[in-house]
């Protein structure tokens, strides 16, 4: 696909099958204001040459409305004649389609429009566009409405020029070829001229298409078919963008057809809209068919696109295909050595501005391809500010300036709502003021055509200090070392002055004076170093009241005990003791006391007391009075049988650590609290306990409790079980007992189960295992003994082989069951697989030799079924069921 360089053609698709009516394109209006209040106005329209469609009008009706829609009049413009503009197809990758005409003509009218409040609107309509329009609904029966406004007097824009559009665009469109087209208009004013794409007006219809007086505004626009919209008028998949400073236009079709757009440029003159005009016209895109194309995107959608303030260096992205070799030229002016062969090469413009690169895709070759990307560059953007910090905030005033990289950036400041001033614009805000301590942000914008930056610190205000010392109660009472507290607000440092050459930097200093006296104290307090507060205060410093004694400890409660003061203080401080409620005497105002009795053991409290006029002090002390033990201890009693263990519990009292000797009576002594002892021999014991206290009162106490302890004999458990092996059908055992001294018995047999109370007795065995009989005897006394034995009991059994080869060599020939216990009422049974019994016997001695009917059997697996009533349990008839594998 081959993409134009510079196009003076509007695009009209022939659309096949058309209506007698249907002819239009396209078209705009503007004008020149000539001056005396007077207009030139160009109506330029476009038609199909190649339909059988209306001829251009002869006259056209041009009407003329007022503020609020207001018909001002309506006038006649004559036709001009025409021309029919060559269609500059120069592909030579593409073959051009045939029947495309395009005929274009030229209207003029000079009008007189006297400035009045809202201006004039012009307008034109005509129907109809045409049926094959893809991107519209309805197109043979919808027209065209092209406008031109002028500014009312109350814009003080009444002498203006319109905005007129300079380039055509090309009448044809390869499918998935990219069109690059400078769309711009020019303004005989100079003003600002925006571009946007938009929807066109309808207008008439097949059943008044040529109106001779327009309607009034607002204009209904065209309706689009689904799917397409102003922004993407040549529907999914395709791309349309116009620039909105520059107007170059980009077009990336994806669908073949007949297409509507709509360009507006809006003219703007100090910031203020005053006008617009709107080009409508036609694109035509159709299967070019060709396997090239020089495709490059916008400047948005380079790879590594961050915005037009990213640097001057660019990587550029090559999208086209069909290319061998390739050539860019990056626009720079004046120079030739700003060019590539590289297929996406990165280039660094010399500075900042407007650039137009090229890519022409297989260069000097029949067959090539050209494509435009404008690039906008700017030097990164950086701004900051800079004012003296930390200030105090009784006289805090900064004069903030700052520093931009572009000289030409528009500064704006916006300022905290504690600052004095809010907003300002410019390099330097002077005499700002905050009216509170801490950080405030401060923000500058900097904002260029292209670029904006902004930039956000802090400056830090600090709050007035106010120093405040305090001196903690009654300090007269102290002593000479003095904890200072500290009531400063907004302060972070500290300087004392004790006023006796001593100062500290702490918050809360403790200070010890050399001696009595009245002493200045000063605090400096700073927020900063340079906010700065003083405060002082006097304090008496007097001698403290020192209080220590010398007194006896640890005694009995009937020994005397003496207390001695060592005491000093200010002149007029007197002393006294306060011994407690349980003590005689009670009180004392002496230096020393003696003779003081206790009348409670235990811990007792004693004070001595410092007092003057001004200042008290108390020192509180403790001695220890003991009080005398008690002896007394308890057996706990049980029966005693030999060999015993008895407990013996100390229920003796003592305040002091104490020394028990117990003697057991059995020639044993044991040191100790409380006692456990085994008595082995039977016999009455008499036991003694003796306390020794090892300081306090120091006593000794003795008591014996006589014959204390009683231990009986005990008997001796045996017994012997006849025979020791039984089986359950011989099971009879007899038990007979071996004991000494015993005069009742108690057996358990069979895991306990069964009981027998008699001394000797014969038990018989019901089911096999080994059993662990248990004898326990008592004699008169209640004493008792246990006694263990075991014996064996074989369990009924029968031996059933799984494998029998009756091969005739005598060994394993026959399947038989075995048994060493008498069994009755006996019964063997073989079946087959098929569940057929070849094989029965009552007779336990009678076996299965491998034949049903004297025909030896198949290799394989047998089941049996035994039945039969065993030795021990003949009552019940008990069954066995089994396999057995029969080989040869």
């Amino acid at each position: 696909m081959y993409k134009l360089k510079i196009f003076i053609l509007y695009l009209y698709l022939l659309i096949f099958g058309q209506l007698s009516a249907s002819h239009i394109i396209g078209g705009d209006i503007y004008y020149n204001y000539l001056g005396n209040n007077q207009y030139r106005f160009f109506i330029t329209l476009y038609r199909d040459c190649a339909s059988t469609g209306a001829q251009f009008d002869d006259p056209l009706y041009l009407s003329i409305f007022t503020q609020g829609n207001v018909h001002y009049q309506t006038v006649q413009v004559p036709f001009p004649g025409s021309v029919i503009l060559p269609i500059n197809f120069n592909n030579p990758c593409a073959t051009q389609p045939t029947g495309i005409c395009v005929e274009r003509a030229i209207y003029q009218v000079v009008l007189t429009l006297p400035p009045i409040p809202g201006g004039y609107l012009v307008s034109y309509q005509r129907c109809c566009r045409g049926p094959n329009i893809t991107n519209l609904q309805f197109p043979d029966d919808t027209g065209l409405t092209i406008v031109a406004t002028i500014p009312g007097s109350n814009t003080n824009a009444t002498n203006n020029s319109s905005p007129r559009f300079t380039n055509y665009p090309p009448v044809l469109l390869c499918n998935n070829d990219q069109l690059v087209f400078d769309h711009s208009a020019t303004d005989p004013d100079g003003d600002q001229l925006v571009y946007s794409l938009v929807t066109p007006n309808a207008g008439a219809n097949s059943g008044n298409p040529q109106p001779l007086q327009m309607p009034p505004p607002p204009y209904f626009p065209v309706t689009w078919q689904n799917n397409f919209n102003a922004a993407v008028p040549l529907g999914p998949g395709s791309s349309t963008m116009i620039h909105p400073n520059t107007g170059m236009l980009t077009v990336s079709p994806n669908l073949i057809g007949l297409f509507v757009v709509g360009v507006r440029v809006q003219e703007y003159r100090n910031g203020q809209l005053i006008g617009e005009t709107v080009r409508d016209f036609l694109f035509r895109v159709f299967d070019c068919n060709i396997q090239l194309a020089a495709i490059l995107p916008q400047q948005p959608q380079l790879p590594n696109f961050n915005g037009y303030c990213d640097g001057l260096t660019v990587q550029f992205d090559n999208q086209s295909y069909g290319g061998t070799t390739y050539l860019w030229d990056f626009g720079v002016p004046g120079t030739t050595a700003d060019s590539s062969p590289l297929f996406e090469p990165t280039y660094t413009y010399p500075s900042s501005g407007t650039y137009t690169a090229q890519l022409i895709v297989n260069p000097g070759q029949n067959c090539t391809d050209t494509a435009y990307i404008e690039i906008i560059i700017n030097e990164e953007l950086s701004v900051s500010w800079s004012t003296i910090d930390s200030l105090c905030l009784s006289s805090n005033s900064h004069d903030f300036i700052a520093q931009v990289s572009d000289p030409s950036a528009t500064l704006s400041w916006n300022f905290p709502p504690t600052a004095s001033t809010l907003q300002a614009s410019g390099n330097i805000v002077s005499g700002v003021s905050f009216n509170s301590a801490g950080f405030h942000l401060v923000t500058i914008d900097a904002n260029t055509t292209y670029c904006q930056q902004s930039y956000t610190d802090s400056v830090f205000v600090f709050g007035e200090a106010i120093a405040a010392i305090v001196v903690p109660p009654q300090v007269e009472c102290l002593g000479y070392t003095i904890p200072f507290g500290n009531n400063s607000q907004n302060a972070i440092s500290y300087a004392w002055d004790f006023g006796n050459g001593l100062t500290s930097a702490a918050t809360t200093p403790t200070i010890t004076f050399p001696g009595p006296g009245v002493y200045p104290v000063t605090l400096i307090a700073g927020s900063s170093t340079i906010c700065l507060d003083t405060t002082q205060v006097n304090v008496t410093i007097l001698e403290p009241i020192v209080l220590s004694t010398i007194h006896s400890d640890s005694l009995c409660i009937d020994d005397f005990f003496s207390f001695d003061a060592q005491v000093s203080g200010p002149i007029g401080t007197n002393y006294f003791w306060d011994f407690g409620a349980n003590a005689t005497p009670m009180t004392s105002n002496q230096l020393t006391g003696n003779n003081v009795l206790f009348n409670q053991s235990g811990t007792q409290q004693i004070m001595l007391i410092g007092q003057n006029p001004l200042c008290a002090d108390t020192l509180l002390e403790t001695v220890r009075v003991f009080g005398h033990p008690s002896i007394n201890f308890m057996f706990l009693n049980a029966l005693q049988c030999a060999p015993s263990q008895a407990q013996f519990v100390n229920l003796s009292q003592s305040e002091v650590p104490t020394i028990y000797i117990w003697d057991l009576g059995d020639g044993t002594q044991v040191q100790a609290n409380s006692v456990t002892h085994t008595y082995f021999n039977p016999g009455n014991y008499t036991v003694t306990l003796t306390l020794i206290e090892q300081f306090g009162c120091l006593d000794t106490l003795f008591m014996a409790q006589q014959d204390l302890v009683t231990v009986h004999p005990s008997p001796q458990a045996g017994f012997s079980i006849s025979p020791d092996k039984v089986d359950v059908c011989q099971n009879e055992a007899v038990f007979t007992d071996q004991s000494i001294d015993a005069v009742t018995y108690q057996y358990f047999v069979e895991d306990r189960t069964i009981q027998y109370t008699s001394a000797n007795f014969v038990h018989a065995y019901g089911r096999g295992g080994t059993d662990y009989p248990m004898q326990v005897v008592s004699n008169a006394f209640g004493c008792t003994d246990t006694a263990y034995a075991s014996i064996e009991v074989e369990p009924f059994s029968i031996y059933a082989p799984n494998t029998f080869i009756p091969d005739a060599n005598g060994r394993n020939e026959i399947f038989k069951l075995v048994t060493d216990f008498g069994v009755t009422d006996w019964s063997l049974e073989v079946f087959n697989r098929w569940g057929e019994r070849v094989f029965v016997s009552q007779n336990p001695e009678e076996g299965w030799d491998g034949t049903f009917n004297g025909i030896p059997c198949q290799d394989g697996l047998y089941n049996y079924v035994l039945k039969f009533r065993p030795c021990h349990e003949p009552y019940i008839r008990r069954q066995r069921e089994g396999m057995v594998n029969l080989l040869r």
